[in-house]
């Protein structure tokens, strides 16, 4: 399949958005980046600055810029990795453009139906990011991309289906070093992950986003330990599938004294001040979005999840 003439456009340059533009660049993909205000001007100007806080190396990467889409602009795939709560601003001048495949990668407990009312499914690919870090004004200090992968990232449709240009997708993007895989269960994935992101990060933000304080309070890491357990069976009363599966298992039926104890070793080290408090430093708000999104499916469920309400209920 010949993936090199594919035009791609990465509509967000913050940490994810960033390594994926220049892990697609460098693979010699024709990669155009969109983004706004100060940060377009810092592109233009110095480029995409990404530094590894784990290796303590740093790269400089020139990429085409613009700072809006026309409505005849027409790429290959648009990639959205942005934060959920900007997704709406976002949505008409998406509905506005011409490009046939626009791919959500952003955190999301509520399921596609925004996306879909306002593109249509035939437009809308689910997909996920590469990276964990936070930025420092025009420089990117994050972990991840084709030289220190974290993982491995799905792409999907909507209802599973493996079409032609998911597997395209995927084989640019291995091809570029970003390891990525097709998935038959986005949304389900999709949700899961935000499900048990909204926790963490709301009690890790009661700590100043802290990982080693938290790492340090019994009391709260037992709470978000019932937490977390009680965001199962939540996910499922509202016709989701936990994805991937082994979550059944780590919240399901390891012991709470056990999962308390990993929880305070994860938390007690650099990967999970990297990975997970510098991200919630610099997106409080959309931390805060996906708290209210999975209240709101816990309302729907009908269950009472005494630790999840007991958690969300700090700091108000």
């Amino acid at each position: 399949m010949n993936t090199k003439n594919a035009r791609i456009l990465v509509i967000g340059a913050g940490v994810n958005g960033s390594i994926c533009a220049v892990g697609l660049y460098r693979a010699g993909f024709d990669v155009t980046v969109l983004a706004r205000a100060k940060r377009y001007e810092e592109l233009v100007q110095q480029g995409i600055v990404i530094e590894n806080p784990i290796k303590n190396t740093r790269s400089v990467t020139m990429i085409p810029v613009i700072n809006a889409l026309a409505a005849d602009d027409r790429y290959e795939y648009i990639l959205v990795i942005i934060r959920k709560n900007q997704v709406p601003d976002l949505l008409p001048v998406l509905a506005r453009n011409c490009s046939p495949n626009v791919v959500f990668m952003i955190n999301n407990p509520s399921g596609p139906d925004i996306y879909t009312e306002a593109l249509g499914v035939e437009r809308v690919l689910l997909g996920f990011v590469f990276g964990a870090g936070k930025r420092e004004g025009s420089l990117i200090r994050a972990i991840g991309g084709p030289d220190n992968a974290i993982g491995t990232t799905p792409f999907g449709e909507i209802d599973g289906r493996v079409t032609p240009r998911v597997t395209r997708l995927v084989e640019i993007f291995n091809q570029a070093g970003l390891r990525a895989q097709v998935s038959r269960q986005m949304t389900n994935y999709l949700a899961t992950h935000a499900g048990m992101v909204a926790p963490f990060a709301h009690i890790l933000i009661q700590h100043g986003c802290n990982n080693y304080d938290l790492a340090h309070s019994k009391a709260d890491l037992h709470l978000l330990a019932d937490a977390m357990c009680e965001v199962l069976p939540v996910l499922r009363a509202n016709g989701f599938k936990v994805v991937p599966s082994s979550n059944n298992f780590f919240f399901g039926v390891i012991p709470k004294f056990l999962l308390v104890a990993i929880f305070r070793l994860f938390l007690d080290t650099r990967f999970a001040e990297v990975g997970g408090a510098w991200h919630c430093t610099q997106a409080p708000d959309e931390m805060h979005q996906l708290g209210v999104e999975l209240m709101a499916i816990v309302e729907k469920s009908g269950l009472p999840v005494p630790a999840l309400r007991q958690l969300f209920a700090m700091g108000t």
